[in-house]
């Protein structure tokens, strides 16, 4: 009984404990692997590649070395400045952009989860899309742990410049929204949105223009 007793009381080892007992190399790899999680040689290698092209300019070029760096864009797709990526691991293949798109960049994307952007959508300069968010915590630290949601851009869509797209939102195909909107839930197809945070301003005609 006694040693059942001692067995049962041991208390389990924690993470503190096994970083407690690890060697100073051991440590330092650790903590040079977690400081260099965001770095992305790759994304760094083609910003020093378009940095030199001029905003408006050499479209085609800046677009076809975002191929080159694993991007999957459609065809006719322009960016017309530099996009900044962020998140873990390999984010370019979070990232997906249709056919005939302009993206009128500079344009932040925080690739946490995925992004997805359809054919045929327009996005003003200065745009964000956010999947990372966090919890509501406790009174002595607010910001809770983190959670991520998916961007779905769909086909036609226009944001305008200065919006600002969270997590877990859908844009629908053929919505307008208004610049300088912060956009915290999903905006229904064919309607124009605006505000913060924004809020539905008319439903938008669903005949296609044939002339």
């Amino acid at each position: 009984m006694g040693d059942e007793s001692a067995i049962g009381s041991a208390r389990a080892p924690s993470c503190s404990d096994a970083e407690a007992g690890e060697s100073p190399l051991r440590k330092l790899t650790r903590v040079a692997l977690n400081e260099t999680e965001g770095i992305h040689l790759r994304i760094r290698l083609l910003n020093l590649l378009i940095a030199p092209l001029p905003h408006f300019t050499f479209n085609r070029l800046r677009t076809a070395l975002y191929r080159l760096a694993g991007v999957s864009i459609g065809p006719r797709t322009l960016i017309l400045d530099g996009i900044e990526m962020t998140g873990p691991g390999r984010i370019w293949r979070r990232l997906k952009i249709g056919a005939d798109c302009q993206i009128t960049a500079p344009l932040y994307a925080d690739i946490c989860a995925e992004i997805t952007i359809g054919d045929a959508v327009y996005i003003g300069h200065h745009a964000k899309l956010v999947t990372t968010s966090h919890r509501i915590g406790p009174p002595q630290q607010r910001c809770g742990g983190w959670q991520t949601a998916p961007i779905v851009i769909e086909d036609g869509a226009w944001i305008g410049a200065g919006v600002i797209i969270l997590p877990g939102v859908t844009v629908g195909c053929g919505a307008v929204v208004a610049a300088g909107a912060v956009v915290t839930r999903s905006v229904p197809p064919n309607t124009l949105v605006g505000g913060v945070p924004a809020r539905h301003i008319k439903d938008l005609p669903t005949q296609p223009d044939n002339e």
